[in-house]
């Protein structure tokens, strides 16, 4: 069983506010792409000096909350909010978020164009501006009343984010083109933008705790286009059921797939509105399996679509995500199975391995179900009263040939 313990930081400036908190946690996770929660209480004593650090270390919106499993980080969030309803628990309920859910409240006031920008170099001038109000794609057209110097001032006092290490070199280059334009008026925020790039630019990005080069508590942004992640040789890691996995769903949603997408670009600044072209958004191999036609459509955001080989690939992007019933597996490990939350890279592909009444063995005994998974997010349950440590992976299925 590991062992979990819990430590604030401020989020501006970085200060220790706590080094050890005792918390009891019910659960956190993290998702490629989006933010993930942690819930979790403070027990409170009759003796108002025992509290009064502890509470002062989880205060809301400047408190940056860690997690750590036997001594590593594993997760870190900004406490939002204290969702509490009254004092005959003696405890004080948290909820915290990812460090991503900050940009959510940060606004593009400028306007920004990205003309030919590499696409990890847009993304991370877009996390510098959402701190600072500094960027050097900001538009001659950007009102003055969003660049005065009070506003910059006080922007950069209270925009920092501490401990935050951006990629540098040549993690710092996708090698693929970004072109777009965010409008002052708009007032759009930072995080739209991303999804903007995560929908058409095919970026995937994680906000991951670790130790920085001094050693200190550190979190760091991952980018990557197309796959984040390790191939199954390279994860190091196998799921088996029964074996390291204590449970497992085979979460299959028909009604929500397609196996035919149509992906539209709208004009959006360049000259000729696009379609994807058949065959293209298409998965032939399930249409010639005999699955019945399902159709839907989806709209290129946020970057200018200038060739039809384009939007044909987000047409066939797309529709690997929402085709073959949606098979989405969870599976769940206990605490003292492999891997741990350290050993695990958003991202990740490796292979589920099941014997079961819905997956019997073969003719040969050979599992029945024997299919590649990427971990494309988590959740974890510390060990606490009445609840066993487990370690609860959503996947989805990997689509191959």
């Amino acid at each position: 069983m590991s062992t979990y313990t819990y430590a604030a930081t401020d989020l501006i400036s970085g200060a220790v506010l706590a080094d050890r908190l005792s918390l009891t946690v019910q659960s956190f996770g993290m998702q490629l792409n989006g933010s993930g929660t942690l819930t979790g209480s403070l027990a409170l004593s009759e003796a108002y000096a025992v509290n009064a650090p502890a509470v002062a270390a989880l205060e809301c919106r400047r408190a940056v909350l860690w997690v750590l499993q036997d001594g590593y980080p594993v997760w870190a969030g900004i406490v939002w909010d204290w969702p509490d309803q009254g004092r005959k628990q003696g405890t004080l309920p948290i909820s915290a978020q990812t460090l991503d859910t900050l940009w959510s409240h940060r606004l593009i006031t400028d306007t920004i164009i990205y003309q030919q920008v590499d696409l990890f170099q847009a993304f991370i001038d877009l996390v510098r501006y959402g701190t600072s109000k500094q960027s050097g794609y900001i538009s001659s057209v950007s009102p003055p009343a969003t660049r005065t110097p009070a506003y910059l001032s006080m922007v950069a006092r209270n925009g920092a984010v501490s401990r935050l290490v951006l990629p540098q070199g040549a993690a710092a280059m996708a090698g693929v083109p970004w072109t777009a334009s965010y409008t002052y008026s708009d007032l759009a925020q930072v995080s739209s933008a991303w999804q903007d790039m995560c929908a058409s630019g095919n970026l995937e990005y994680a906000f991951v705790p670790g130790i920085d080069s001094s050693g200190q508590l550190a979190v760091f942004l991952r980018l990557a286009y197309l796959r984040m992640g390790r191939p199954a040789p390279s994860s190091g890691y196998t799921l088996t059921y029964p074996g390291n996995l204590i449970d497992y769903g085979y979460q299959r949603t028909g009604s929500q797939s397609s196996n035919v997408i149509w992906a539209t670009a709208p004009p959006n600044g360049a000259a000729l509105q696009w379609q994807s072209a058949y065959p293209h958004g298409s998965d032939t191999r399930d249409l010639s399996a005999g699955y019945p036609l399902m159709e839907s459509s989806i709209s290129w955001q946020g970057s200018w679509v200038t060739t039809q080989a384009q939007i044909n690939a987000f047409a066939d992007g797309e529709v690997q995500l929402r085709t073959q019933a949606m098979t989405n597996p969870v599976v769940t490990i206990g605490g003292s199975g492999y891997p741990r939350l350290r050993d695990i890279v958003l991202g990740d592909t490796t292979t589920l391995v099941a014997t079961s009444p819905l997956h019997p063995p073969t003719s040969t005994g050979a599992p029945g179900l024997q299919q590649q998974v990427r971990v494309v997010g988590w959740t974890c349950y510390p060990p606490g009263p009445q609840q066993p440590e487990t370690i609860q992976l959503q996947t989805s299925g990997v689509i191959t040939g």
